[in-house]
């Protein structure tokens, strides 16, 4: 019986599991840049760190984890990455909520506070150990299941992917809306209690939804044959690169292949098994082996970055792709530093919820106003605008630096009442606080928008304006490298991005790091701004070499 991989309940069904997916992500992702900045409100470097690390290990380990995936019944291998993305979200929180609640014992339990710092280190490593698994998560989902349960046509895929698309856009307004409020108007411990909570339920709604899609799609349960397959056809292909004769080797061994299985019926059982098991032992090569060593895949991570930057630079859109990978060295985005930095500041975990859900919403007009300015100007000229627009927009950010409330401006009055109560809010969660100054924290929080400083305002004026350039200079230089690159190099190349984008972003991450200083932010958005600039210079020289000239004709 053929059955209907795109009926309405096999949608739905998948649809959903994402969205709790993505959902627990998204409020995660906002909840931690709060939580390590609220433990460690003087500094930035924490956040860096686990910035920096959690990069570094997505950059070295998304290969293996990938081949880890191929090499793993796809049932199986779907719910052990949600059970470790979600549990270790969960195991998280409750040390998050061991640090909020026991904050001034744990400080001096041991020398130089070594259980605090222990703490962080295992905060971090959760952190990362939950990101590489939600990476295998959606390797499983979003890049092998859907292609299957929708049968390989292209056109079913492209929907899917693009409501996946719309699932995310949504639940980055939705999820970090409702986290804010949630710690603003409650805490942020019970913020923390929420996230791990959520976490906890979605993994069984979702263990069953994995369930319900994978019995609903038999393609889904055939895939140790097509992994046999593939292993003997690379193997193949690495003997003939190496030897130049393997042609008649292989024939011959076709041959061979075929009279074993053509007399499998013709002779006893225990020739019978031996001959299967000499099936087996041709289909799983002793390489096998080798190719399952972690410093092998390690090296081969490498390899392949070379080979890929080899390839990558044979292209003229590669100045295109080295300027998008210029925009993610920078602070004047909404990443935990941002984060991070304005809650220093005195702006409210609900109105950076509010903030991020406007962000959100610019992504959403951008993706819509894409394909009508593509048609309208062109896309080389629809890449330009964004990235005009994004540095004009940004061109704020560098003036918020020199109003109240600023690195270079006067201190404003919000600025100083943060201040002291950054200095006192252990204290108030432990219940030794005064009464007045309790009043202080609270009147800041109710103060909302009117209590955030000059700067703080321009600031994220500027950040939240950039965005459409940002969402739509991406789509733009993601359009180009499809229409530019080879089919048979596209892996290779669009892989060799994903990896320079990933080590500009954890090169930002080193800045912080050197200027962890929340007072000092100023010096790395100048340097942030410098790399903005210098990414829509790249972009022009390419327009230049591609149309003839710099200068957006068909916008006028």
């Amino acid at each position: 019986m053929v059955v209907n991989s795109l009926s309405r309940r096999n949608k739905i069904c998948v649809y959903l599991s994402h969205f709790f997916t993505t959902v627990g992500a998204r409020m995660w992702w906002f909840g931690i840049g709060l939580f390590i900045i609220e433990v460690t409100p003087d500094s930035l470097q924490l956040t860096a760190i686990y910035g920096f690390s959690n990069g570094g290990a997505l950059l070295l380990l998304s290969t293996l984890v990938g081949d880890i995936i191929d090499r793993t019944a796809r049932l199986k291998a779907a719910r052990i990455a949600l059970f470790l993305n979600n549990f270790g979200i969960a195991l998280c929180c409750v040390i998050v909520i061991f640090v909020f609640t026991f904050r001034t014992e744990i400080e001096t339990k041991l020398p130089e506070q070594g259980l605090l710092k222990l703490c962080f280190t295992l905060i971090i490593i959760l952190m990362i150990f939950s990101n590489v698994c939600n990476l295998g998560r959606t390797l499983v989902m979003e890049r092998d299941w859907i292609v299957e349960i929708c049968n390989r046509k292209t056109d079913n895929i492209a929907t899917m992917s693009a409501t996946f698309r719309f699932i995310d856009l949504c639940t980055n307004a939705f999820a970090p809306l409702l986290t804010g409020q949630l710690m603003t108007y409650v805490s942020s411990m019970y913020g923390a209690v929420f996230i791990g909570s959520w976490n906890i339920c979605a993994f069984f709604i979702e263990y069953w939804l994995i369930g319900m899609v994978y019995r609903m799609n038999p393609s889904l349960h055939s895939k140790d044959s097509t992994i046999y397959e593939l292993e003997v056809i690379q193997n193949e292909e690495l003997m003939k690169s190496s030897t130049g004769h393997l042609g008649k080797e292989t024939s011959s061994q076709e041959k061979q292949l075929k009279e074993n299985e053509s007399s499998v019926e013709s002779v006893p059982t225990a020739d019978q098994n031996q001959n299967k098991s000499s099936l087996k032992s041709v289909k799983s090569p002793e390489s096998k082996k080798q190719h399952s060593s972690f410093v092998a895949k390690l090296f081969f991570s490498f390899i392949a970055l070379y080979r890929g930057w080899r390839h990558y630079i044979q292209y003229k859109v590669a100045v295109a792709g080295v300027a998008l990978a210029f925009l993610y060295f920078t602070v004047l985005g909404f990443d935990n530093i941002t984060i991070g930095y304005a809650y220093s500041q005195g702006m409210t975990e609900s109105i950076l919820g509010i903030i991020n859900a406007i962000s959100a919403c610019f992504g959403i007009i951008a993706s819509v106003a894409y394909p009508f300015l593509r048609k309208r100007v062109g896309l080389v000229n629809t890449g330009l605008i964004g990235l005009t627009c994004q540095i004009s927009c940004l061109a704020l950010c560098v003036v918020s630096l020199w109003l109240p409330g600023g690195t270079f401006g006067p201190a404003s009055d919000v600025q100083m009442s943060h201040v002291n109560v950054s200095c006192t809010t252990q204290l108030y969660i432990n219940t030794t606080l005064p009464a007045n100054e309790t009043f202080c924290f609270d009147s800041i929080a109710d103060k909302g928008f009117a209590g955030m400083s000059t700067s703080l305002i321009v600031l994220f004026s500027g950040i939240l304006g950039a965005r459409f350039g940002v969402w739509t200079a991406d789509l733009v230089i993601t359009q180009l490298f499809l229409e530019s690159v080879d089919e048979s190099e596209r892996g290779l190349v669009n892989g060799f991005q994903s990896s320079l984008n990933k080590l500009m972003d954890m090169l930002k991450f080193v800045m912080v790091m050197f200027i962890s200083d929340p007072a000092m932010f100023g010096y790395p958005a100048i340097v942030s701004y410098c790399f903005i600039c210098s990414a829509w210079l790249l972009y022009a020289v390419y327009k230049k070499r591609t149309t003839g000239s710099i200068l957006c004709k068909g916008c006028l």
